[in-house]
């Protein structure tokens, strides 16, 4: 078993390497290696420069650098016959191969393909959208991209750091805009809120004022109560009414059972509120509020864009907030 001296020095040795690869590397221009390929398989100057489309000339000069950096003739003539030299036929076969492996490293990567990736998307975003969204999504990725899976979370999401964790997060376009520059953004839909009362509360009219809101009982939807009151009022813009609430709740979903069960009403996003009122015990109630309209977007870190899928999930993102409208 080597000791530790000896993997020290293996260790020494390897890195001993890298400034030796680095300096043969800058004696070469590697935009020369084709060219020398075609050279070592024609043995011809000219039919090199008809194949790159190279003056004569051209082909000498490189012909000319070529050696100077295998320190070789590489090809040698004698009347009208070029012949490789040893060093240069030693190349033929690991310069092919290392072309070919540098072209395959340096190829687009190809379109991810839904139907037969796997990739994991995390999605933070309110329970609201994920009622509204997961039934969509579900529905496509099951018939078009089987392995791919979605997890929606409820988190805090408020600095590029956070928002590099996650794969995109889904809010308000106020809240959105407080990420910065660095960040990309997709509109979903434009929305905007209104209240909900149960279908017998006949005390609440069809449409309300704001005074008539704040006199009635209601309870309201606080995702982190710590959160200051300019973030809320950009999470929700009617957030400024709801000063003495019955309770708050973290979940619009929840709202919907007790204004069902109470007296109280509650302000909701009209598309959250069209789900609600199928159950035939609730109703909506329009408020007149002048700063009440919401634009859903989703967000993602500019420095995780490329991960894989994610250009094709952003697309389908599209496709299912249409299904919305």
């Amino acid at each position: 078993m080597p000791n530790s001296h000896d993997a020290l020095t293996a260790k020494r040795s390897v890195g001993s390497d890298e400034p030796e690869i680095s300096m043969r590397l800058h004696r070469v221009n590697l935009d020369l290696l084709p060219v020398l390929q075609e050279l070592l398989r024609t043995q011809s100057v000219t039919r090199t420069a008809q194949l790159f489309n190279m003056t004569q000339p051209a082909v000498s000069r490189a012909l000319r650098k070529l050696r100077t950096a295998f320190d070789d003739p590489l090809i040698t003539s004698r009347g009208r016959n070029a012949r490789l030299t040893e060093r240069a036929q030693a190349l033929r076969g690991p310069l092919g191969r290392a072309l070919a492996d540098l072209d395959g490293m340096l190829k687009p990567a190809a379109p991810f393909d839904p139907a037969r990736e796997a990739v994991h998307i995390v999605i933070n975003t309110a329970d609201y959208v994920v009622q509204l969204l997961g039934p969509i999504l579900s529905e496509m990725c099951a018939r078009d991209a089987p392995h791919v899976v979605l997890e929606f979370i409820l988190g805090a999401t408020r600095t590029p750091d956070d928002l590099a964790k996650i794969d995109f997060l889904i809010c308000p376009r106020a809240l959105g805009e407080t990420l910065g520059k660095r960040v990309g953004r997709l509109p979903l839909w434009r929305d905007d809120m209104v209240c909900i009362a149960a279908a017998d509360n006949t005390a609440i009219p069809t449409r309300i004022t704001p005074a008539e809101f704040q006199a009635a009982r209601y309870v309201a939807f606080r995702r982190n109560l710590r959160l200051p009151q300019e973030m809320s009022l950009l999470a929700q813009p009617t957030a400024r009414l709801e000063t003495a609430p019955v309770c708050t709740v973290p979940s619009f979903l929840v709202l919907g059972a007790i204004v069902r069960k109470s007296a109280c009403i509650a302000l909701v996003p009209r598309k959250v509120a069209r789900e609600l009122v199928q159950d035939e015990r609730l109703r909506i109630v329009e408020i007149a509020y002048p700063r009440k309209q919401l634009f859903i977007d989703a967000y993602w870190s500019l420095g995780t864009e490329s991960r894989r899928g994610r250009k094709w999930f952003r697309t389908l993102l599209a496709r299912a907030a249409a299904r919305l409208e």
